[in-house]
């Protein structure tokens, strides 16, 4: 059974997120792909997995050790000098694997590996999902500041007029007060969209190894969103997902399970041991060796009565396979689920998207002409504040969904295991 192919790039070709363009992502997932802990625990899990495989191959074959004795006699010659015994030989130990259970032990031991190699894909292909997601909010909120400050020109202007207007005793003190409530609660957003911005920096900080830190990502009024460019065609999903990590660590793994019940299966029948001894000894007072000595034998251990443990064990093994089946079968599922629903939200963000920007289009008509109207005592003021409250939040509707687009493209290459190129 063999690994899957576990490099820093989760598809062959171009990963799938270059297919944003963007030189800082590429460096922040790079980053994440050689830093990130949890992947490292993976990749441990993954050593160790191997380590094991070694290990029940080795079962297949004879085990020899060697040994040597050196004893002192308690009588001294007439010179003084200590009389000694040497014993030495090789000991060997083999248990022919009579009824499949050392084979199929080695089977459930290479899927295990099998199974922790996708491990270590899955969580190179969830974490570059992660840092994606945390980018992303990242240049919204930052795409939101800089929307927010321009929002803040446009009702400082607003304010600067009707307090000319105030002056000269064409509108009520009422209108300012409204003018400057806006402005002051559109100032109040400044914090809020900061603190995002930070948590999605500390994120990604820490996603790649490294402490919570700020000021990584440049000046929020350089902030866009990304947006991926010429996706290639995704093809039937339950095709692709089949080859998704974690559907294939499942896999893997009931693949074992279902191994290890011919494991609990042999142990049903009688086992074979053959142990041997090879010995030599010798006496210091003689040049060569007095004994050698060799045995070999065969020793049958036959199960007669356990009071069911045997096949009691067994049936909880025949459990545990079925367990796997159903684990492999809901992640299947699951796999399945995530990438519906992001196809679903592709469609209807798309078309979302396109309203929003005929919307911040009208609005921008809308709150132009109005404000027109009022500087000529046509409106009223309270029109002229409907308006450009509209207009600044179809401004801001344009923005996150722009961002959810995004996020919902990356979540669909993500869900497809990231078998698709940009």
């Amino acid at each position: 059974m063999t690994e899957p192919h576990i490099a820093g790039s989760l598809a062959p070709g171009n990963p799938w997120w270059t297919g944003l363009d963007d030189a800082v992502l590429d460096q922040i997932i790079s980053d994440v792909l050689a830093e990130n802990l949890s992947i490292e625990f993976a990749a441990q899990n993954l050593r160790r997995a191997r380590a094991l495989s070694s290990a029940a191959r080795s079962d297949l074959f004879p085990s020899f050790d060697a040994f040597l004795d050196v004893g002192l006699n308690d009588q001294v010659d007439p010179d003084l000098n200590l009389e000694s015994d040497v014993v030495g030989g090789a000991a060997m130990s083999f248990a022919p694997d009579l009824f499949g259970g050392t084979r199929r032990s080695l089977q459930a031991a290479r899927a295990d590996l099998a199974a922790s190699a996708f491990d270590l894909a899955d969580a190179q292909r969830l974490v570059v999902r992660d840092a994606l997601l945390q980018y992303i909010e990242i240049r919204r909120s930052g795409a939101r500041l800089a929307l927010l400050e321009s929002s803040l020109d446009l009702q400082a202007r607003t304010l600067e007029i009707v307090e000319a207007r105030y002056d000269a005793g064409l509108s009520p003190a009422l209108d300012v007060d409204r003018a400057a409530a806006d402005l002051a609660g559109t100032r109040a957003q400044h914090g809020i969209l900061l603190a995002q911005r930070l948590e999605a920096e500390y994120a990604v900080s820490v996603l790649s190894g490294r402490a919570p830190m700020r000021g990584q990502f440049g000046e929020p009024k350089d902030d866009a969103i990304p947006v991926f460019q010429n996706l290639a065609s995704i093809g039937l999903p339950a095709d692709l997902i089949r080859n998704r990590p974690d559907v294939r660590a499942a896999e893997n793994r009931l693949v074992s399970e279902i191994a290890l019940i011919g494991v609990e299966i042999a142990d049903l029948y009688p086992s074979l041991q053959i142990p041997g001894l090879l010995q030599a000894g010798s006496n210091s007072a003689e040049s060569q060796a007095e004994t050698v000595s060799f045995s070999l034998s065969a020793l049958i251990d036959i199960p007669l009565f356990d009071a069911g443990r045997r096949r009691a064990e067994v049936e909880v093994q025949r459990a545990d396979a079925d367990a796997a089946l159903a684990i492999y079968k809901a992640t299947l599922l699951d796999a399945l689920r995530e990438v519906e629903t992001a196809l679903t939200r592709i469609e209807t963000l798309s078309e979302r998207l396109v309203y929003l920007e005929s919307a911040v289009a009208s609005s921008e008509s809308a709150y132009n002409q109005l404000d027109a109207l009022y500087r000529e005592g046509l409106a009223t003021f309270i029109d002229v504040l409907d308006s450009q409250r509209t207009l600044i939040s179809s401004r801001e509707a344009v923005v996150d969904a722009r961002a959810e687009l995004t996020n919902a493209m990356a979540l669909l290459q993500s869900a497809l295991g990231g078998a698709v190129s940009g």
